[in-house]
């Protein structure tokens, strides 16, 4: 939401903008673009406001929407305002169930290194523009994440398009597909599914992030550009903020939450470590019921290689609203034991921090939504590199 506020500002809009989190970092970064925060009860919309931006994860009855709804004020859904705002634009869009970010960010930092000044639109904050956000030229070419989590990657009709992988998330196979067929034909030009091989250096770690690099850089030759200066660019290019993020020399923090890319960071992590202790925050009830199948067996699999690592569980993540808790961390926990994995439930940040620094290893941290896993991640290191 804080990229399509941002981009609406850029756009000569008047922005304003509300949040259950009043103490974010980003917020800072909002007000200084001209954004006002204001608080969310459904004052800041007045005779003024033509149309209120959500996001999926707002529930109906928020009071900014109650209030644009009893004052005839339109609401738009985030993925409407974004196509709204790519209108005219020569539009690149970066789908899949993982990988979105960081090939949107490298098409970003390509771009840019070949002097096409794009606009970009990431998920993540590209480490090498400090910002999820990059505000190119009038004419230079839009690079956008699509996000198929919530359907909402449907309102892009795209010039071209990549879509990095289809595996079981948000949705059952069979209607992912079906949800990824109907974009690719939304698609006025190239769509890249099945990315050639190149031999780009990268400091960016796991196998995956190898086919992220293939997937950005076949889109690059499609699209007739020096690959020379492409690969060139690929050595260059930092990553995104928390995939697979190192911070000081004993933590990873990556934002791991589905059963795909909880494996591919066990995985990536386990070539650069031989053991290493491992935690992870649920970042919803919802979530952590439907994937339960998928996230003990990504935990299971790398245990039967990995016996001595130990996996530490969060409580789950809850940002309020309605949801029926039909699983809890602690019966995900009783699931891990039964199947093998030595996992451990920890009901809190600090519980969690005495015990890594008892273990004494490398660490990788996962989970998406909340504010404070990065956080936690740097006080972490800190930590570790103490002891």
């Amino acid at each position: 939401m804080n990229g399509v506020a941002q981009l609406a500002a850029h756009a000569g809009y008047q922005v304003s903008g509300s949040d259950r989190a009043t103490d974010s970092e980003i917020f800072q970064t909002l007000e200084k673009t001209g954004i006002t925060i204001v608080p969310q009860d459904g004052s800041g919309i007045t005779e003024a406001t033509d149309f209120v931006v959500y996001s999926t994860a707002i529930e109906p009855e928020n009071p900014d929407l109650a209030k644009a709804k009893t004052m005839g004020v339109m609401p738009l859904h985030r993925a409407e305002m974004l196509a709204k705002l790519c209108e005219g634009k020569k539009v690149i869009a970066v789908a899949g169930t993982a990988g979105k970010s960081t090939v949107t960010g490298l098409l970003g930092h390509i771009f840019q290194t070949l002097e096409k000044d794009p606009t970009v639109y990431c998920g993540a904050r590209i480490n090498n523009f400090s910002s999820s956000i990059r505000f190119g030229s009038e004419d230079g070419p839009w690079i956008i994440e699509a996000d198929e989590s919530d359907r909402s990657f449907l309102n892009s009709h795209p010039e071209h398009a990549i879509i990095t992988n289809i595996s079981e998330d948000h949705f059952e196979l069979s209607e992912l597909r079906e949800l990824f067929a109907q974009f690719e034909s939304q698609v006025s030009g190239t769509v890249i599914k099945q990315p050639e091989s190149f031999d780009a250096p990268t400091a960016l770690l796991g196998n995956h992030n190898v086919e992220n690099i293939n997937n950005a850089l076949t889109l690059c030759k499609a699209l007739g550009l020096d690959m020379k200066k492409c690969i060139g660019a690929v050595s260059a290019f930092k990553g995104i903020e928390r995939r697979l993020e190192r911070v000081g020399e004993m933590v990873i923090d990556d934002f791991a939450h589905s059963p795909v890319k909880i494996a591919a960071a066990l995985e990536a992590v386990s070539e650069e470590f031989p053991s290493f202790s491992v935690y992870w925050r649920p970042h919803g009830y919802t979530p952590l019921f439907q994937g339960r199948e998928g996230l003990s067996e990504a935990f299971s699999e790398f245990s039967r290689t990995h016996p001595a690592c130990k996996v530490f569980i969060l409580p789950v993540y809850y940002a309020g609203g309605t949801v029926e808790k039909r699983i809890t961390s602690e019966q995900f926990v009783q699931r891990l034991q039964a199947a093998g994995v030595p996992a451990e439930f920890v009901e809190s940040f600090q519980t969690l921090e005495k015990r890594l620094l008892e273990e004494g290893l490398p660490v990788l941290g996962m989970g998406a939504r909340d504010p404070e896993l990065p956080k936690f991640a740097r006080r972490l290191a800190s930590g570790l590199g103490k002891s």
